[in-house]
């Protein structure tokens, strides 16, 4: 993948493109020759969206841990019921990853259930809110998400949202990360991020042309 001769900053927010500046995903409109745009055609709009995400919460001396993931969100164009409800079980899982090994049980089990098409369990937390109130509202709002599901999604998909909405529903009482520091949660998303393209690439078998090391650093001394 040819680099650019000229390079923006990569910085948070939307820019135009005589700017200067760049987010993540402009950065991959414009290294994909694509029309310059935060929601290139050439990237699945979930890996799209926590990336931009990750990219508007980090810290500017962390922004460049994106740099290795703009190859590899290149080409993820596939989608389909089946895509979407493995990115999400994917999420789920890196969800109860947060929560003390010995208090994950009940949320497997329904992560286990939605990755077999049977989503007879739900959850109810049964232990007080033990959480600061900013750390609590990012999980209540991950709670939150089946009730945003588009019209079209098919019931693998359905009941991915509802396992993750579960994971973020325990995780509301008792996280061991600090999801409550937008920055530290940030870093986590880029990690999560990178688990994600694992997934979609599993599913579809692709095989990522990723950036070359000299890319890389390339673009890591530009940014």
């Amino acid at each position: 993948m040819p680099v650019p001769d000229f390079l923006p900053t990569l910085s948070a927010g939307a820019h135009d493109e005589d700017a200067g500046e760049a987010c993540v995903m402009e950065y991959v409109s414009l290294l994909a020759g694509e029309p310059w745009s935060d929601r290139p055609e050439c990237t699945h709009p979930l890996l799209a969206h926590e990336a931009h995400t990750a990219n508007d919460l980090l810290l500017d001396a962390d922004r460049p841990r994106l740099v290795p993931l703009i190859g590899r969100l290149f080409g993820t164009t596939d989608d389909s019921d089946e895509i979407r409800a493995r990115l999400r079980l994917r999420q789920a899982r890196q969800v109860a990853q947060l929560i003390a090994p010995d208090a994950r049980g009940p949320v497997l089990a329904i992560i286990e259930r939605a990755e077999v098409g049977d989503p007879g369990l739900s959850y109810r937390p049964d232990v007080p809110h033990v959480l600061d109130p900013e750390h609590r509202a990012v999980h209540q709002q991950g709670a939150r998400i089946g009730f945003f599901v588009s019209p079209d999604a098919g019931p693998r998909e359905r009941w991915a949202l509802a396992a993750l909405g579960a994971a973020h529903l325990a995780a509301a009482t008792e996280c061991r990360a600090d999801c409550g520091d937008p920055s530290a949660r940030a870093r986590r998303m880029v990690k999560d991020l990178a688990g994600l393209i694992d997934e979609y690439d599993a599913v579809t078998d692709r095989v990522p042309a990723a950036l070359t090391a000299a890319q890389v650093g390339e673009l890591a001394d530009a940014f």
